[in-house]
């Protein structure tokens, strides 16, 4: 293994990792991706050598392979809110308030179904951002978008989940009851 990809992979595995899992939510799919990752860069060492910000080409070539593992995978499954509306009226039936239902672990797991939900575009930014606490700046050379882009697709994203939940919830957001 060359020296610069070696030293790579021992400063930013971790990275690798998290970009990795934000794309493909699950420990043993990111674990491959993360060691794809540095088997590319290994193959293209040429082109680490040339990247002008090494952290950001490495976040970048670890994205990328975790979405070729999803096209693969093709597990992009499909969840209709009327499922998810079916869930929360299942926990509504069993007496939860709506402060309840929030902080259970089937809200929780209703929110990921949300997220699953989002257009491509808006679920990746929120997920790389949400999920794993990455700024703007650090989202932007990943997705190889501008950094208000990115900005602008979190607040969408934020204020599309919003109303999914404040309508499956019951609630409705900007009004006093």
């Amino acid at each position: 293994m060359s020296v610069e990809v070696e030293d790579a992979v021992r400063q930013h595995a971790r990275l690798a990792y998290q970009v990795a899992y934000s794309a493909l939510r699950n420990r043993d799919d990111a674990e491959d991706a993360t060691q794809e990752t540095f088997l590319r860069l290994l193959r293209y060492r040429g082109r680490l050598e040339r990247a002008r910000d090494p952290r950001a080409f490495i976040a970048r070539v670890a994205w990328r392979v975790a979405l070729d593992r999803l096209r693969r995978r093709k597990r992009q499954a499909e969840v209709s809110l009327e499922d998810i509306s079916e869930i929360v009226k299942t926990m509504r039936a069993h007496g939860r308030s709506a402060e309840e239902i929030a902080l259970s672990r089937e809200m929780q797991m209703l929110l990921e179904r949300l997220v699953a939900t989002l257009p491509g575009k808006l679920r990746n930014v929120f997920r790389l951002s949400t999920v794993e606490g990455m700024t703007s700046r650090e989202i932007a050379p990943i997705l190889n978008i501008p950094e208000a882009s990115v900005r602008t697709r979190l607040f969408r994203a934020r204020k599309l989940l919003q109303e999914k939940v404040s309508s499956l919830v019951g609630t409705q957001t900007g009004r006093s009851t």
